[in-house]
């Protein structure tokens, strides 16, 4: 699992009043890398990483906005009959205080996690969300003077380790410009090792650059705050719906023909279909009963280069 979601560090930089106008969006790009090297299980997979910040509402004092998250496997073998696999998708909204870290909307709280495969999700909770940054100097990023700000975190048995024990260690970093205030480069490193072996068991390593930063006006922020409200809604529905276990047949199929009819009369051109898609996909797999009840699918084998199923 990609830890506290993998936006948290661009949003958290202390000391940077964020004042983004309405219709702000701020892109991302990059990649996750997964390393995994235990017994009957070793693989490395490699992720494209997307991430979008949209900025829907503007208020005295705070900002809302939603955050977008993508990953696409980059390393699955081609299959001529098989359309590529669709990307893991996060869709979130969020509180950009001017004077302090952002927070998830509606529950209240850090940014949920991504899937990935190198965790179990019952391991994500050993993860806390970055405390105090420290500032580490100046650099450029893109022709653009950044303070570097660092922050670490690790377990008590990381510089002790025990036969039978798991231990961690989270370094992030973050290059925020002095001119506005916004992240112009982050960079995350998570490592756990399995009892008294010195090498990481597993190694994840984030790393995503701002690609561009736009100002949408008109029909054209109309139309994509159209499609985050409706993904975000229909996301939170389908969750709460199915993790109660109390949807119908006929309930699933009323939800899947508003999707269907939204899809076919509206433009799919703006980047948050790919979050009503997966909302559509995950009522799909409620409707073949391949839900469970919490709502997530469960894991399919891996594909590529894996060489054991996923925890």
């Amino acid at each position: 699992m990609l830890l506290a979601g993998v936006l948290l560090v661009t949003l958290a930089a202390p000391g940077d009043a964020q004042r983004l106008p309405k219709g702000t969006e701020l892109t991302y790009t990059g990649t996750v890398t997964e390393a995994v090297d235990r017994p009957g299980q070793r693989y490395r997979r490699t992720h494209d990483l997307e991430v979008r910040v949209l900025v829907v509402d503007r208020r005295p004092g705070w900002a809302d906005a939603a955050v977008l998250t993508l990953l696409r496997r980059t390393d699955e073998a081609p299959d001529s009959h098989r359309l590529p696999s669709p990307p893991a998708v996060r869709l979130e909204m969020v509180r950009l205080p001017d004077d302090g870290p952002a927070h998830r909307l509606s529950p209240a709280g850090p940014l949920p996690p991504v899937p990935l495969d190198a965790f179990a999700p019952a391991e994500v909770g050993m993860f806390p969300a970055p405390g105090a940054w420290t500032p580490a100097g100046w650099g450029f990023v893109a022709a653009e003077r950044c303070q570097e700000l660092r922050f670490t975190d690790q377990s008590a048995g990381w510089d002790r380790p025990r036969p039978g024990e798991t231990a961690w260690r989270r370094a992030d970093a973050v290059w925020v410009s002095a001119g506005d205030g916004v992240a112009r480069r982050v960079e995350r490193t998570v490592a756990q090792r399995d009892g008294a072996g010195k090498p990481p068991a597993v190694l994840i390593e984030t790393r995503y650059e701002l690609r561009d930063q736009a100002r949408l006006l008109g029909r054209t922020f109309d139309r994509y705050r159209r499609e985050v409200e409706l993904a975000h809604a229909g996301a939170a529905e389908a969750g709460q719906l199915l993790a109660a276990g109390r949807v119908a047949p006929k309930q699933i199929d009323t939800r899947l023909a508003r999707l269907a009819e939204y899809l076919d009369e509206t433009d799919p051109g703006t980047p948050y279909r790919e979050a009503v898609l997966a909302v559509r996909r995950q009522w799909e797999a409620a409707r073949r009963g391949e839900v469970g009840p919490t709502g997530t699918s469960p894991p399919a084998a891996p594909t590529g280069r894996a060489s054991a199923p996923r925890p």
